[in-house]
């Protein structure tokens, strides 16, 4: 019984939420599509423009998470390029160059979406064996 009334106040108070942070349901769907994109889920696209000869310098392409490094002037970029393969790059940044990110695909965002992620390597430590 006690079950039930803690489930029916918690929806409650999820569903009020937003409201009582000041969050707007664009802010909502642009956080978990964000967190989707951090977890390799979402295939994003940046192309690098020269803005003085308009040229497209590079392109990067896949399933990557973006951090903008504004102490080294770079975007830093973890790709997953396989199950279990991943790859870091540094992309610099110049007061000549501009970056536009697009996202490639379509993807489903909920506002409603409560998901809690744990990895694996949180709960099991390394052990090195010998």
């Amino acid at each position: 019984m006690y079950k039930k009334y803690l489930l029916m106040i918690t929806i409650i108070i999820l569903s009020f939420m937003p409201i009582l942070t000041g969050c707007t349901e664009a802010n909502v769907v642009s956080s978990n599509i964000s967190q989707e994109a951090d977890s390799f889920r979402v295939l994003r696209k940046i192309t690098f423009i020269n803005t003085i000869t308009d040229e497209v310098l590079y392109t990067v392409e896949g399933n990557f998470s973006i951090t903008v490094d504004t102490v080294d002037n770079q975007l830093e970029i973890t790709a997953k390029t396989g199950d279990n393969a991943y790859q870091k790059h540094f992309l610099g940044l110049s007061p000549t160059t501009v970056y536009i990110v697009e996202q490639v695909e379509w993807v489903e965002a909920n506002k409603y979406q409560f998901k809690i992620v744990v990895k694996p390597s949180a709960l099991i430590p390394d052990i090195e064996l010998q």
